[in-house]
């Protein structure tokens, strides 16, 4: 007679687990990669200062100088470079920096320069790109092939981690332990000792992985998820654009339009400011939640008429919709940042989840295929 056939549950756990594994074996050495650099830049400003001091360290004394000054000090070592953003003294980087676009020998680079706010002197000037930090920000977050469809590529890595979590989930599920399995970790055999490994790993984390790769999903493929968002809500506040034309210099400065932009939002202070460029002719100033986290620099965002100083939009503190002041979030809260120090250890252990959950599912995988290729099938089940 034939072996009874296996029940429907039984035939559908073997599909999740076929998946589950072959997700891991094909896709796993990518998910880990992106969750070991990811751990990186959940504290990627502390190393960037601490690798080098001296563009981080002002001089003594109350701050005399502010984005003007370190705007005007960027445009003063290349009058062409397009200044997309000046950074304000915060408790990681206490000086100004200024993101500066600088036509180079291989194209346009990305420059940062480091200025003094009590001096107001340029400290340092440097390819930002070439940096240490902001490579492994770049392997994290496009694979180092931004001009090759590499952000889509972690998005894609995403969506498999998102299955790839739930579906072990649902494998590992305990109906009948409880939280015992929590604790779980039997030392022998081997592979069971690595099984338990990949469960604990992956149980224990499971959330916030969950709430990472959703955040990064909606990061690396906003023209997928915000149209399923927009069934609820808008994800996109759309200032009216100014009247006149793109000036350079542009009529309000940005000393004014930082007051400007804080007056809109009483309590918050600014975090950093955006000059009018021929693209968004707006100042775009982002400011600190109200009595928030200064690390924190765009808790809410404020549009600024360049000609007339009109506030043209703002975004957070109750401002906008909601889907478009979730999306304004979705760095901070992918990194952990929006819960303070906690929150980003948090996000730290779950992005070195991701190489311990590739490495165990592997070693497990390989035991258990060698045991099968070695073993006889009674000797094999008595040893799992």
């Amino acid at each position: 007679m034939g072996a009874a056939p296996s029940p429907p549950r039984a035939q559908a756990k073997r599909a999740w687990r076929i998946a589950h594994r072959w997700i891991g074996l094909v896709a796993g050495t990518v998910m880990a990669l992106i969750g070991l650099t990811g751990s990186v830049t959940v504290f990627h400003r502390e190393i960037d200062a601490w690798l080098n001091p001296s563009l981080f360290t002002p001089g003594e004394g109350p701050a005399r100088h502010g984005a003007a000054d370190a705007l005007a000090a960027a445009l003063a070592q290349d009058r062409s470079g397009r200044v997309s953003i000046i950074r304000l003294p915060d408790p990681v980087w206490p000086v100004l920096t200024v993101n500066q676009t600088r036509r180079g020998a291989h194209g346009q680079e990305r420059w940062m320069v480091h200025v003094d706010p009590v001096t107001g002197r340029v400290l340092g000037a440097r390819v930002y790109e070439a940096s240490l930090t902001q490579m492994i920000y770049d392997l994290h977050s496009v694979l180092l092939l931004r001009p090759w469809w590499g952000k889509e590529l972690v998005g894609i890595a995403g969506l498999l981690a998102l299955f790839s979590i739930g579906s072990g989930l649902y494998l590992w599920w305990p109906r009948q332990e409880g939280a015992a399995a929590l604790l779980r970790l039997r030392r022998r055999p081997r592979q069971i000792l690595y099984l338990d490994l990949h469960n604990l790993a992956g149980a224990w984390t499971a959330a916030v992985l969950l709430v990472i790769a959703a955040t990064g999903v909606w990061l690396a493929l906003p023209g997928v998820v915000r149209p399923v968002v927009n069934l609820v809500t808008e994800t996109r506040e759309r200032p009216p654009g100014p009247a006149e034309r793109f000036a350079w210099p542009p009529r309000i400065g940005a000393t004014e339009a930082q007051a400007l932009a804080e007056a809109a939002i009483p309590g918050a202070a600014a975090g950093y400011l955006s000059p009018p460029s021929p693209r968004r002719n707006t100042w775009q100033v982002g400011l600190h939640g109200i009595d928030g986290d200064p690390r924190l620099r765009a808790r809410s965002l404020v549009w600024i008429d360049p000609g007339s100083g009109a506030i043209l939009g703002r975004l957070g503190e109750g401002h906008g919709p909601l889907g478009a002041r979730m999306e304004k979030d979705l760095i901070w809260l992918h990194s952990g940042a929006l819960f303070g120090l906690g929150g980003r250890l948090l996000a730290l252990l779950a992005g070195l989840a991701l190489p311990t959950l590739w490495v165990t599912g592997l070693l497990f995988w390989l035991r258990r295929r060698r045991l099968r290729q070695g073993v006889p099938r009674p000797a094999m089940a008595r040893a799992v």
